[in-house]
C-alpha cells in the first residue's frame, strides 16, 4: 500500500459535481416548493415591517421569523437536496435547524428593553433590509441565467444567512457571538465550494456576508445619551 500524497489534492477532486448540477438545485427547489414560496416571500414583508416597528414584540417576532427561515432552509434545501450530493451540507442542515432552535428560545425568553430607534431610521433600516433581500436572489439568476433558479430567503441557505446577519445584530454583543458562530462557519464553507465550482457571480453573497459577520462580532450600539 502506497501512501497517499495529499498535497497533490485540491478542493475540486473532493466535489463529486459541476456547476450545472449545483445551479440545477436551485430550479428543482422552487418547481417543488411552488407555491410555497409566497410563504417566503410574506416572511420577508414580515421582518421589514418589525425593523420599522421597532419595539420589544417586534424584536421578539424578528427573531422567531428568522427562526423559522433557518429552519426550512437547513431541512430543506441543505438536507433534502444539497446533501445528497455533498454530505456536510447535510451536517450544516442539522446546525441550521439547531440555530433556528437557539434563535426561538432568544426571541422568547431574552429580557428585551422597550427603546427603539428613531421612526426615520427605522424606515431606512426596514426598507434597506428589504431591497437587499429582494436583490440578493437575483445572484443566482444572474449566475444561471434561468429566472426558476431564484434564491429566495428562508429557501436557500446564503441567502437566509446574508439577510440574517443585520438582524442578528440587535442581539446584546456578549450572546451574539453564539449566533454568529454559524453564519461564519457557513460563509467560508460556501466560498471554498462556489470559487471550486467557478461560480464567481455568486461569491458575492458569502463575501459580503462574511464581512457583515465578521464586523458583527464587535459591533455595539451607541448608547443614546440625554442632556439630561
Amino acid at each position: 500500500m502506497t501512501d497517499v500524497d495529499w498535497l497533490n489534492y485540491s478542493l475540486s477532486d473532493f466535489l463529486m459535481f459541476g456547476p450545472e448540477v449545483f445551479l440545477r438545485l436551485f430550479v428543482r427547489i422552487n418547481q417543488d416548493f411552488w407555491p410555497l414560496q409566497g410563504i417566503a416571500v410574506v416572511i420577508m414583508l414580515l421582518i421589514a415591517g418589525c425593523v420599522v416597528r421597532g419595539d420589544t414584540l417586534a424584536k421578539r417576532a424578528i427573531l422567531l421569523l428568522l427562526a423559522a427561515a433557518w429552519g426550512w432552509s437547513g431541512a430543506g434545501f441543505l438536507m433534502d437536496y444539497y446533501g445528497p450530493i455533498n454530505s456536510p451540507a447535510t451536517w450544516f442542515g442539522w446546525a441550521f435547524i439547531l440555530q433556528a432552535a437557539l434563535l426561538t428560545v432568544a426571541a422568547l425568553v431574552w429580557p428585551w428593553d422597550g427603546s427603539a430607534a428613531h421612526s426615520a431610521r427605522r424606515w431606512q433600516a426596514g426598507a434597506g433590509w428589504l431591497v437587499m433581500t429582494a436583490l440578493l436572489p437575483l445572484l443566482v439568476v444572474g449566475q444561471s441565467g434561468n429566472w426558476y433558479a431564484v434564491a429566495l430567503f428562508g429557501i436557500t441557505p446564503d441567502v437566509t444567512v446574508a439577510a440574517s446577519v443585520p438582524c442578528l445584530l440587535l442581539l446584546p454583543r456578549q450572546v451574539r457571538w453564539l449566533f454568529l458562530l454559524l453564519p461564519l462557519l457557513w460563509c467560508l464553507f460556501s466560498v471554498a465550494t462556489l470559487w471550486t465550482l467557478g461560480t464567481r457571480l455568486m461569491l458575492i453573497l458569502p463575501a459580503v456576508t462574511l464581512a457583515v459577520t465578521v464586523v458583527g462580532f464587535w459591533f455595539s450600539p451607541r448608547p443614546v445619551q440625554s442632556r439630561g
